[in-house]
């Protein structure tokens, strides 16, 4: 390796896994330097992107777990270096983060190991008994000014029926490392799912109800939160569809967004070829019994590496593989899967946070003798920026 060309080296470095730069980091004090660069961040994860690998799943419910995307033959539990309140509220992976939607929330790289616990901002109860707070998160970066952004928007419900009354946002930035107020989301998020997983060209998206036409087939619509602007905007939906009868969500699969319509007659995916153009939605497939148990819920993951097939998590409880040619559907066997899972696609970074003073890490401080770590540690709470 010594009689290799620096950029052979970094060419190789640059697609190996975080576990394994993080080893490397120990052979010499070059490579270390090398591996902390910033420059080196944004190339391996760049390269992660483009080529889909160092891809991983993250499940979560009763604990959280990480399955390898290449081979998928092994769950293997995370530990959280920090405390938590539940596993069961993690926002979308963005750039190899996310958040840990506890109270005070939690930025988190789950490969590094680096987290950074987010700055408490009480959630105000309304005054009436009748009613009470509920808090959804949303997550995304704005490459414009390459930031990290997460997003909170506090409902007011009815206390009996659940009906929306209003809603506050607010919107914390890794560059201010604090909460701001922002334009209030104007419509009701969906009830039993209280995060945003949905980042897709610099926006959060989600589904709402159109209360202007609750009588007609065309009630539901896609609103979008512009991370940059922070402003709020809509996206139009695939031509002629209807969500009377049938169970709607929305996702994002190969970074293009994604609506999965469902009822007792099967599954149907829509994909949007091309962001904002309304004539792009196109119908990737459709699903019947007995490929997939009646009322299944079923989430799209990740293409596999050749595009032909399309890995479905299917009611919280199965992985499967459905061909795009053959139309067929292949169970996956995950030794260790739990028994009932969420299911999130996250690239392995090294991303780190922009806020000086405030990334911390776990592991690596108590190894006396290694200056090229402890120098890594005070690098990264400095922080670096990520530009793609």
């Amino acid at each position: 390796m010594a009689n290799l060309p620096l950029e052979i080296i970094v060419e190789i470095l640059c697609r190996l896994p975080v576990k394994s730069l993080k080893r490397f980091r120990a052979v010499a004090r070059w490579w270390c330097f090398q591996i902390d660069s910033q420059d080196f961040v944004k190339l391996h994860l760049r390269r992660s992107l483009v080529s889909s690998s160092n891809r991983n799943l993250i499940l979560g419910g009763l604990a959280l777990y990480s399955v390898d995307l290449n081979s998928l033959d092994k769950a293997h539990v995370i530990k959280p270096p920090f405390y938590y309140q539940t596993v069961d509220s993690i926002t979308n992976s963005c750039n190899g983060l996310v958040v840990v939607t506890s109270e005070p929330p939690v930025l988190w790289n789950p490969f590094s190991r680096y987290y950074k616990v987010l700055p408490v901002n009480v959630i105000e109860q309304p005054n009436s008994g009748d009613s009470y707070c509920k808090v959804a998160y949303g997550f995304g970066y704005d490459s414009v000014n390459d930031v990290y952004k997460v997003v909170r928007v506090e409902e007011v419900r009815n206390s009996i029926t659940h009906v929306w009354i209003y809603s506050k946002a607010k919107i914390y930035s890794t560059k201010s490392n604090s909460w701001k107020v922002i334009e209030n989301f104007p419509y009701p998020l969906p009830f039993l799912r209280g995060i945003w997983r949905v980042h897709v060209n610099g926006a959060l998206h989600t589904l709402v109800e159109n209360l202007e036409h609750l009588r007609s087939g065309e009630f539901v619509k896609i609103m979008a939160l512009d991370i940059e602007r922070e402003k709020h905007f809509e996206v139009m939906m695939p031509q002629g569809i209807r969500f009377r009868g049938v169970n709607a969500s929305l996702d994002v699969l190969g970074g293009s967004l994604c609506i999965v319509s469902a009822n007792t007659y099967g599954v149907v995916i829509w994909v949007m070829e091309k962001y904002g153009v309304k004539e792009s939605w196109t119908k990737l497939l459709s699903i019947r019994p007995p490929l997939i148990e009646r009322d299944d819920f079923v989430k799209p993951l990740v293409f596999s590496n050749d595009g032909e097939r399309i890995l479905l998590n299917c009611d919280d409880k199965d992985l499967a593989w459905y061909d795009l040619k053959k139309k067929t559907v292949e169970n996956v066997s995950v030794e260790g899967l739990p028994f009932m899972f969420y299911a999130e696609v996250c690239v392995e970074s090294l991303v780190g946070f922009d806020v000086p003073g405030q990334a911390k890490k776990l592991g690596t401080e108590k190894k006396k003798g290694k200056k090229c770590l402890n120098k890594r540690d005070d690098f990264l709470s400095e922080g670096f920026k990520l530009v793609l």
